[in-house]
């Protein structure tokens, strides 16, 4: 299978053959600026036409990104696999299983799935819920023509898969953050790793950072948050940082503040200052990105899940760590270290608002994971004396240990 997905991007038909032949004008293809669209291609290289029609539609609509929609392809692409090694599908043309495709044939193949221990039930049910969008959205709803490309609806009565059982979630620890920093040779990564875990920021928005927003907090004297109407205060040692965040409704930026250490932040003040940074960063002038990679373009969400490969690979190896750690992990690392903070909201309601806000959850249900996390890791942490530490206090320690020298001139 293989998708190809044009999101509103001038497409050149200047060589190509209806042109030359004279069956289309170029003047007019000129005109056509922007174009939008998604193809999808079986394993014969031949497009299919109802599912490339809906992946079309919900691009369209600008509620479904060009990720999703390629996540979409390849979960239609798998049962239309299955589909062809059954005797009453195996000749059917292109995408026509999906017009006469009954429940039963469904479960059998979550069940085969889960059977063969393919895939985890969360995977599965990811699946059943691209189907049922597909049938629900598009295939099972009046056309323009007022009618339904299918009458009958396989997902009337909701989902066909069992549902996913839930997971305590995942959280990299202090001690397996430094286990990470540690085993980078580059300050530029270091500063990254500490930076996504002191500010819950999601890997596909580390891109957008900017070096100017971070300066810009770093001077900042506010220290109020206003949150649904409400001001939320914080203490003088976070700064109030701005996220362009990656769920915004209809793929639009949404806008959201979080709350790093001013010992993170001056690691990154440090990190600027060095010749590297300042040689990568000069192309870009004042729109600078935070992070930039060794080959001087910003990092993305692929290669800071090569770097938590890479690193948590040297860590196994040492012994430092018995995991690999993942970039998601050290955003629930963040939500951790955030409600076992003292000094960030008075008590635990407070703190899930506070926490909420920063990791840009539409709603307070989706925050609500983070209380099931087991006391050994929620607890708190404290010094020799007995005084619990901030979020804060421990970011300075992680800056202090894991400091690496980097010459300024």
């Amino acid at each position: 299978m293989r998708v190809k997905v044009v999101d509103n991007e001038l497409i050149d038909l200047s060589g190509s053959l209806l042109i030359s032949s004279g069956a289309i004008q170029y003047d007019f293809i000129e005109e056509q600026k922007k174009t939008q669209g998604v193809v999808v291609f079986d394993n014969c290289h031949r497009a299919l036409p109802l599912v490339s029609d809906w992946l079309t539609e919900e691009l369209s609509l600008k509620q479904t990104p060009p990720t999703t929609i390629d996540t979409y392809a390849k979960n239609i692409s798998y049962l239309l696999d299955y589909l062809r090694n059954q005797k009453l599908y195996k000749n059917m043309r292109l995408d026509d299983a999906f017009l006469v495709i009954q429940s039963h044939t469904l479960q059998e193949y979550f069940s085969y799935l889960k059977n063969e221990s393919l895939l985890s039930s969360k995977t599965i049910r990811n699946r059943d819920a691209t189907y049922q969008s597909f049938f629900n959205n598009y295939l099972c709803i009046p056309r323009r023509d007022g009618k339904a490309i299918r009458e009958d609806n396989p997902y009337v009565e909701g989902l066909l898969s069992n549902s996913a059982k839930s997971k305590v979630v995942e959280m990299c620890s202090l001690n397996e953050l430094k286990a990470l920093i540690w085993c980078s040779h580059s300050e530029r990564e270091r500063a990254l790793l500490q930076f996504i875990y002191d500010t819950g920021i999601r890997r596909t928005e580390v891109t957008r950072v900017k070096k100017s927003e971070i300066d810009l907090a770093i001077n900042t004297d506010k220290s109020a948050l206003i949150i649904d109407h409400d001001t939320v205060a914080y203490p003088s040692h976070y700064k109030a940082l701005p996220i362009a965040g990656s769920k915004g409704r209809k793929r639009e930026i949404k806008h959201r503040f979080t709350l790093p250490s001013v010992a993170t932040l001056a690691r990154l003040k440090r990190y600027f200052s060095t010749p590297e940074y300042r040689r990568l960063a000069k192309k870009y002038g004042s729109d600078s990105p935070a992070f930039i990679n060794s080959e001087g373009r910003p990092y993305t969400p692929s290669s800071i899940n090569k770097l938590l490969e890479k690193l948590s690979r040297r860590a196994l190896k040492s012994g430092l760590i018995d995991r690999p750690i993942h970039p998601h992990m050290l955003r629930h690392g963040f939500a951790g270290s955030l409600l076992r903070s003292p000094d960030l909201g008075s008590h635990s309601v407070d703190k899930l608002v506070v926490l909420q806000h920063c990791l840009g959850h539409a709603h307070l249900t989706t925050t609500q994971i983070y209380t099931a996390l087991p006391y050994d890791i929620y607890g708190q942490y404290a010094d020799n004396s007995g005084e619990v530490l901030t979020r804060a206090n421990l970011m300075e320690l992680v800056a202090t240990k894991t400091k690496k020298k980097v010459p300024l001139r």
